[in-house]
């Protein structure tokens, strides 16, 4: 059997698994194997928590604890399985933004270490719309990146 990742917004940790039993009891959590994008973008954040830094004159890239854990309960409250895989990258100050891309459309979510979590709907190069994430329910997250695989005009 090959290990699996999973990540259970509760208590916003990932723990490799090997145990089907295990697996099978933990049926609120995103696993990774049926969502090929969220291990790249778990991967991806704890890259960038491990390698943030203060470099002056650009700014500081360390990821705070509680900017992890937003970025962490996003992801696993993402209830669409065929999504790309994201681009996961530190912004100066401490925060994280996360970018899917389809064609000429781009979903950011931008998380902020002591300010509101924000998406914005990208096309063409130019912000169609933005709004604050209030709760970080699934309905909420997921509008914007449905809006992403739509086709249509």
């Amino acid at each position: 059997m090959i290990p699996t990742l999973i990540t259970n917004s509760s208590i916003e940790q990932t723990t490799p698994f090997n145990s089907p039993r295990i697996i099978s009891q933990l049926t609120a959590s995103a696993i990774t194997s049926d969502a090929p994008w969220l291990y790249s973008a778990l991967t991806q954040m704890r890259d960038v928590e491990q390698t943030g830094e203060h470099i002056p004159g650009f700014g500081d890239f360390r990821i705070s604890e509680a900017t992890a854990t937003k970025v962490r309960m996003l992801l696993s409250n993402i209830s669409l399985i065929s999504l790309p895989s994201p681009e996961v990258s530190p912004v100066s100050g401490g925060g994280v933004s996360i970018v899917w891309s389809v064609g000429p459309r781009e979903v950011k979510y931008d998380f902020c270490p002591n300010g509101p979590t924000m998406f914005f709907k990208i096309e063409d190069d130019e912000i169609s719309s933005d709004q604050i994430i209030a709760r970080m329910n699934s309905v909420e997250i997921t509008e914007p990146l449905k809006w992403m695989l739509d086709s249509r005009p």
